[in-house]
């Protein structure tokens, strides 16, 4: 059976586990690193090894590498047709950080933190994606 795989990449370990654990909830195998640059390498081993990330949430501001940087790097160096969802985290004021994030790439902005109303709102989206990723008609 097909399980996305999401990967979180927050400074604040303990903001990590909450947002790893709240896309568990929905169905994705979570990993979690705590930089910008190290979210961007583990998406291009992952990605090398045949076991791609369907989701990445890269917190905004991060030290070693912040998520828009890290949004840019992965954009460039994706293979395939099919782009990972990349969404964006902040504590920042969405409306202050929207032109940052859409000229990195990111496909949505969130304030963080998560909570499971959010990721419950998510589900059928990503469901969606998950489906397409897998090579599977979402109408099924």
């Amino acid at each position: 059976m097909f399980q996305p795989r999401a990967l979180v990449a927050d400074d604040c370990p303990l903001t990590a586990q909450v947002h790893a654990g709240l896309l568990e909830s929905i169905g994705y195998r979570t990993a979690i690193v705590e930089s910008g640059n190290a979210a961007a390498l583990e998406f291009y081993r992952a990605t090398s090894g045949g076991d791609p990330y369907h989701l990445l949430l890269l917190d905004l501001d991060m030290p070693d590498g912040d998520g828009a940087s890290a949004a840019r790097l992965i954009r460039a160096i994706e293979p395939g047709p099919i782009r990972v969802t990349l969404v964006c985290a902040t504590g920042r004021p969405l409306a202050l950080v929207e032109t940052i994030c859409q000229s990195a790439g990111f496909d949505r902005i969130v304030a963080k933190p998560l909570n499971a109303e959010i990721v419950q709102a998510w589900a059928g989206e990503l469901r969606s994606l998950r489906f397409r990723a897998a090579g599977v008609s979402a109408s099924r």
